[in-house]
């Protein structure tokens, strides 16, 4: 009878260890909370990096990534400190004082427009720096410590179900944020300015006082492991040990050369040693994907504002940046409707283990980035190029009256209309890179500025070998007229992220003192250019859009200019007493096309992401000894923050062309993927059990006598 009823009493105890813990729940919101502050702050952060701090596009890139460089670098000691010394629970609490004191830095930034703006870079770039800090102290420790709120090995079901939850929570707290701080952004006017970055960083900031709330709250419900204070230091020195016997003595082991360590290393503890190395082995693989995976933040943010967000039927226009929602919107949808679906079709095709799955995942990568560059070059459009041995040359009349253009040595007898024109290519048949021809221009009898209707004026022009050059006919003075050439060329390297050029043309008649103004046509934003951006006459690179031109305050009666990408503008502007004549004239044009052409590159990089992500946290978790598992999951952050530093390193390559760029991400992704191909032969699991062998179907039918 005694035996019986210890018996029951300890079925009983077994069953009350396997119900679910809902202290996960706790992190499950925090999660939530500081994913949602995170993504929502990267989100806008490329956009108030260019148009709010004015950095250019590279000079953006590189902190955007060198910021998820810090965010992660600065994991690794973080995961010691948690792992050896402080507990997960404590640098957790203490990280988050960090966060949300970075982001208070970094919403004041953005508001002092008191300040110059070299002050207000410093205090932003600090706030950046403060927030990588305290979010490098968190991630590698939350998913940790929620593994240990579960009794393993009879709890792994459930463990599966809380890493779908926790990744959902991710997803959900990401597609929030990713929708509302753009529109918190852009149509939310605030301190006078046409956007309000404060709200869109504020927002966040607010979050993560919530995460600190909720994480507190569930403290006592918590269990909470004690750090093994010479787990690490065991571990390095169990390496230098073995490798050490390994050199110094006669007799090497003949197993694993970890094995040297034996005497002074337990079994234990030479392996988990073997199973760490064989785990940073194929995370050597990780950080190129993390590479391509970020730059939806940054360069894919940085092509939709070359393209057109507008949504006739729901008179409603997607911001550049609110693309991005796409990746956790697919996430979502695949988790929760998909899920099972998903894994069944790769399982169909024979891709079942972990680091199969990784590898898919890389061939995913490398369509998204193919797709990017084509897309890329349909905005940029086609440059021209000038045949070999020939120079071209493009003459703008600055009157409002018809001239008349001939040279016997370009074989040319044209009239130019007022405002208009021309160009023409010559072949250079001597040796030189260059020549001279004569031109003799004309003018018809109601040019009133020419007293003498006979009146011709000669000069000659410069011919370059694969160059244009262009020439503006103007006025000096009322009495002196001038073929004035416009630097020494032309240039025909379109900007390298594909936004349009602008250059304008006036004669002596315009003063320093006129004020000329480019302005946007669009209410929501205040972006405009003065004549005097333009002084050089040389090509500027502005914003898409559509603008209108303003002499001194007053608008000019001239159709809007609708300015697309990819392409260089000419603008033309003469005074004639009171009258103002304003022309705009092309070349080489991109393509306008609407930003909804990025969802297959978004839509095929949410599949690789949601694959990605949920296969790295169970095989880290799984594979990683009990004792370094936040040291080990330091290391999954520390391969996102050396994709970002391959993408800081890529940018100060200074590529032309970010097409260009774009194919040579998908090569490195693709030799990547290959690496990963490898490893998913030559690696041996460390905890291969009867669910490994499994159907789909029988999987499933495992998880439905999970308790939740």
């Amino acid at each position: 009878m005694f035996f019986f009823q210890h018996n029951m009493e300890l079925i009983s105890d077994q069953k009350e260890k396997l119900k679910y813990p809902k202290s996960t729940w706790y992190i499950v919101a925090t999660e939530f909370c500081e994913r949602f502050a995170y993504f929502g702050l990267r989100t806008v952060l490329i956009l108030y990096l260019t148009r709010i701090l004015k950095f250019s596009g590279d000079e953006s890139k590189i902190i955007y990534h060198s910021f998820i460089f810090l965010s992660y670098f600065v994991s690794l000691p973080c995961a010691i400190l948690a792992d050896s010394y402080w507990g997960k629970f404590k640098t957790i609490l203490c990280m988050s004082f960090f966060y949300v004191l970075g982001c208070v830095v970094l919403t004041g930034a953005s508001i002092a427009d008191m300040f110059s703006l070299d002050v207000q870079k410093f205090f932003a770039l600090l706030g950046l720096f403060v927030i990588s800090v305290g979010m490098s102290g968190i991630q590698p420790c939350v998913y940790a410590f929620s593994g240990e709120q579960f009794q393993l090995p009879h709890q792994e079901k459930q463990l599966q179900h809380f890493t779908t939850n926790y990744t959902l929570a991710i997803f959900v707290g990401s597609l929030i944020s990713k929708f509302l701080m753009p529109e918190f952004r852009q149509s939310i006017h605030c301190f006078g300015k046409d956007t309000c970055f404060p709200l869109a960083f504020g927002v966040p900031t607010l979050m993560i006082f919530i995460f600190i709330a909720i994480f507190v709250a569930g403290r006592n419900k918590y269990v909470k492991k004690k750090p093994e204070q010479k787990v690490i230091t065991r571990t390095f020195g169990c390496i230098f040990y073995a490798l050490r016997t390994k050199g110094t003595s006669a007799i090497p082991c003949q197993t694993h050369w970890l094995d040297n360590a034996k005497g002074k290393y337990t079994e234990s503890e030479i392996s988990d040693t073997r199973s760490v190395l064989d785990l940073l082995c194929v995370f050597t693989a990780f950080p190129v994907y993390w590479s391509l995976y970020t730059q939806s933040g940054s360069t894919w943010t940085l092509q939709a504002t070359l393209m057109n967000g507008h949504v006739d039927f729901l008179n409603w226009t997607i911001k550049p940046d609110q693309i991005q929602m796409l990746v956790p919107l697919v996430g979502i949808i695949v988790l929760v409707f998909f899920n099972d679906f998903l894994y069944l079709m790769l399982a169909a095709i024979g891709i079942r283990k972990p680091l199969q799955k990784l590898t898919f995942c890389g061939i995913l990568a490398v369509l998204t980035f193919v797709f990017a560059a084509l897309l890329q070059f349909k905005i940029v459009g086609n440059t021209t190029e000038i045949p070999s041995g020939q120079g071209r040359i493009y003459i703008y009349n600055g009157f409002d009256c018809n001239v008349f253009v001939q040279s016997k040595s370009l074989h040319v007898q044209h009239q130019i209309g007022p405002l208009d024109m021309f160009n023409v290519s010559h072949t250079i048949v001597s040796q030189n890179v260059s020549a001279v021809v004569g031109i003799t221009i004309g003018f018809e009898t109601k040019c009133s500025f020419v007293s003498d209707n006979n009146y011709e004026y000669n000069t000659t022009l410069t011919i370059i070998e694969g160059k244009e050059i262009s020439y503006h006919l103007i006025r000096l003075t009322l009495n002196t007229i001038e073929l004035h050439r416009i630097g020494a060329h032309d240039s025909l390297v379109k900007e390298k992220f594909g936004n349009p050029k602008l250059r304008i043309l006036v004669d002596n008649t315009f003063d320093f003192d006129d004020d000329i103004t480019f302005t946007s046509v669009d209410h929501t934003s205040f972006t405009s250019y003065s004549l005097t951006q333009f002084r050089g006459m040389s090509y500027n690179a502005i914003k898409v859009g559509k603008y209108n031109v303003f002499y001194n305050g007053k608008m000019l009666p001239t159709p809007t200019m609708d300015i697309i990408p990819g392409t260089f503008y000419t603008l033309t502007l003469q005074r004639n007493g009171d009258k103002m004549d304003v022309r705009l004239f092309a070349k080489d044009e991109g393509n306008y096309i609407h930003v909804l052409w990025q969802i297959p590159q978004y839509f095929i990089m949410s599949i690789a992401d949601i694959v990605f992500v949920t296969t790295e946290i169970k095989f880290i978790f799984t594979e990683a000894p009990i004792s370094m598992k936040s040291f080990i999951a330091s290391f999954q952050f520390l391969a996102i923050a050396l994709g970002s530093l391959l993408v800081i390193t890529i940018s100060t390559m200074s590529f032309k062309s970010q097409a260009h760029e774009f194919l040579l991400y998908s090569g490195l992704m693709f030799a990547d993927t290959l690496l990963l191909g490898y490893f998913s032969v030559v690696y041996r699991s460390k905890n291969t059990n009867i669910t490994d062998a499994m159907t789909p179907n029988e999987n499933k039918m495992e998880e439905t006598t999970v308790v939740n």
